[in-house]
């Protein structure tokens, strides 16, 4: 894992990266960009030149004729210009919409697909925490910039426009606007990078602990053990004083608004009072004529409001530009799973050998494995036992090519596995973890782990009944197209652990790779029930590579050979045969266990 590179783009760069999105996903909205500046800008325009008109017909005597052809010509586009306003505003909405999701399905699959130590890195899940700011709301990070990109265009143009009509007049006007924009600017910007700090960058580990509590308060798993141990008060209490802390930096923030607002209409009253004394002074000068100063006068309040739109949106979208610096520093510079490498040759002949291999996991000193040297030929059943924290589940992590060892190399038919194309490896294994998770699919698309239209069905019956759940595939109606948990669907079957972990073999099963992983996946069933899986398990896997974790022996007898684990180093290893003849650790171990397998054991002497 890499240190977290954290680049700021300018701006220019991150409007153009959104809008190379939009292009991908919407590019109609480059058209409405375009139609709303002309669309917006001629509306802003129209109205003053025709009340200049009227009143020269009235002041000054010009032909009605001319009259009715102007009015007729700026009513014309005045409704066209109406007319491109309002497709502006009916495509923008659901252009917008679908954009930023397709950018959070962007920052998922980044997310999804990034190496899995880094998932436990503070520094990472900060940043992750911090990326979904940029895709949260209409008015942040991407859809901010999207929406804010097509105001201010037309706002920039309506600015220069009006700059040249008051320029004609007074060109000192240019600047007491361009003055007070800038003041009102920098207040805005100050209040707007105040504001991410209190309510996003402070607390990105709040928002993140206030997720987890909110999820567990709600979580399914989590139920019985919230109410028969009374936990609901801790938990209550703990998302109350998250809920206080969050709050008093949004109250911050606000009151930083608030003071930003009230300097900003000071400076915007002082502006206008400026703006104004300036025309009535020309107009008793006699060098403006009425219908020129109702002109100006329409101009100086659309250059002023304008100019100070500018500088307000201009300062939201520095706020979006640093949320979606947050986005891309996730999406551009927290290492992904390598995607290059040579891919792998299927076959069912693979040899695994870790050499002088030791680890120590990210932002710590203290090693976890230390100089494991163990080979695994194959088809060879290797039984991995030891007590908890004795790093067993490190073990497989490292086998399974889900950390990189700290130190030494790990070969798979003597190549270091670092040179193999990560996806083609991972195909290699078919693991049941002891914290197996299912998806709210059906139980077919639970076992395939594939799309319906992808899964053999027919192999997914058959896999369910080896694992042990036939008699519960015959109580549900819809077989196979059961669906699992009750967060979709209202008739979706809620799965106990030893179901679920029955389900977690079926999935290994389909799979049919030629490396098979059991990392204590047996917790939910008593011992007895246990032996007996693993002794069925190691039948319908025969001719593969199997690993075993486990800190309970079940597993042990059927396997060729036993590392067993103490302190991150192996500390015996060999046959059942031969490490209960040694009389040290391990034959303690399974003679403390023993009684609780004798139902199941053969009538070979133990």
């Amino acid at each position: 894992m890499n240190a977290v590179k954290q680049k700021k783009y300018n701006l220019i760069n991150n409007i153009f990266y959104v809008y190379k999105g939009v292009a991908k996903h919407k590019p109609y909205m480059i058209v409405l960009l375009f139609v709303s500046l002309i669309s917006t800008v001629g509306s802003r325009f129209v109205g003053l030149f025709l009340s200049k008109y009227i009143i020269e017909f009235i002041c000054d005597g010009i032909s009605g004729d001319y009259l009715i052809k102007m009015v007729l010509i700026l009513s014309t586009l005045n409704f066209l210009f109406m007319l491109g306003q309002n497709a502006v505003n009916f495509g923008k909405e659901p252009g917008a919409l679908y954009v930023r999701p397709m950018f959070m399905l962007q920052r998922n699959k980044k997310h999804i697909g990034m190496f899995y130590e880094n998932l436990e890195c503070k520094e990472i899940l900060d940043v992750i925490e911090k990326s979904r700011k940029a895709t949260s709301w209409v008015e942040t990070g991407i859809e901010g910039i999207i929406r804010f990109t097509i105001v201010i265009c037309s706002d920039v143009f309506t600015c220069i426009i009006a700059m040249v009509i008051l320029g004609s007049m007074n060109i000192y006007m240019i600047f007491v606007v361009i003055i007070f924009g800038i003041l009102s600017y920098f207040s805005i910007d100050k209040a707007a990078k105040k504001d991410k700090y209190l309510t996003n960058d402070s607390v990105s580990h709040k928002n993140r602990k206030k997720d987890y509590f909110n999820r567990i308060s709600r979580d399914f798993s989590y139920g019985k053990d919230i109410r028969l141990y009374n936990v609901q008060q801790k938990l209550l209490g703990t998302q109350k004083d998250l809920h206080k802390e969050l709050h008093s930096n949004v109250c911050k923030a606000r009151n930083v608004w608030l003071r930003s607002g009230i300097f900003t209409g000071i400076l915007d009253m002082l502006r206008e009072g400026v703006m104004y004394i300036g025309l009535v002074f020309g107009m008793l000068n006699k060098r403006l004529i009425i219908s020129d100063f109702t002109l100006y006068v329409g101009c100086v309040r659309q250059f002023a409001g304008t100019f100070h739109n500018v500088m307000s949106i201009y300062a939201k979208m520095r706020q979006c530009n640093r949320e979606v610096n947050d986005y891309r520093t996730l999406n551009e510079f927290i290492d992904e799973q390598e995607t290059s490498g040579v891919d792998i040759k299927r076959s069912r002949d693979y040899e695994i050998r870790f050499d002088n291999v030791s680890f120590s996991y990210p932002g710590t000193d203290k090693l976890v494995l230390k100089n494991i040297n163990l080979t695994i030929t194959p088809k060879q059943k290797l039984a991995v036992v030891g007590l908890n924290g004795a790093g067993k589940t490190t073990f497989v992590k490292l086998l399974m090519k889900l950390y990189e060892p700290t130190n030494g190399r790990i070969l798979l038919n003597g190549v270091d596995i670092k040179n193999y194309n990560t996806k083609s490896y991972y195909e290699l294994f078919a693991p049941v973890f002891q914290d197996m998770e299912c998806y709210a699919f059906s139980l077919a698309e639970n076992v395939s782990m594939k799309s319906a239209d992808m899964t053999d069905k027919e192999l997914v019956n058959q896999c369910v009944r080896k694992a042990g759940l036939g008699n519960k595939l015959d109580e549900w109606t819809n077989g196979v197209d059961t669906n699992i948990l009750k967060i979709l669907h209202n008739d979706g079957v809620i799965l106990s652990g030893g179901e679920m972990q029955k389900l977690a073999l079926a999935r290994a099963l389909y799979k049919d790779a030629p490396i098979v992983v059991l990392d204590e996946p047996t917790a939910a069933l008593d011992a007895i029930a246990e032996s007996k899986m693993y002794e069925d398990f190691d039948k319908l896997v025969s001719g593969k590579m199997a690993i075993y974790i486990s800190h309970r022996l079940a597993s042990t007898r059927f396997c060729d050979v036993i590392a067993m684990f103490n302190d991150g180093e192996i500390v015996e290893y060999g046959s059942h045969n031969e490490l209960m003849s040694n009389d040290s650790g391990y034959a303690k171990m399974f003679e403390m266990q023993a009684n609780y397998y004798r139902e199941g054991q053969s009538n070979e002497a133990v």
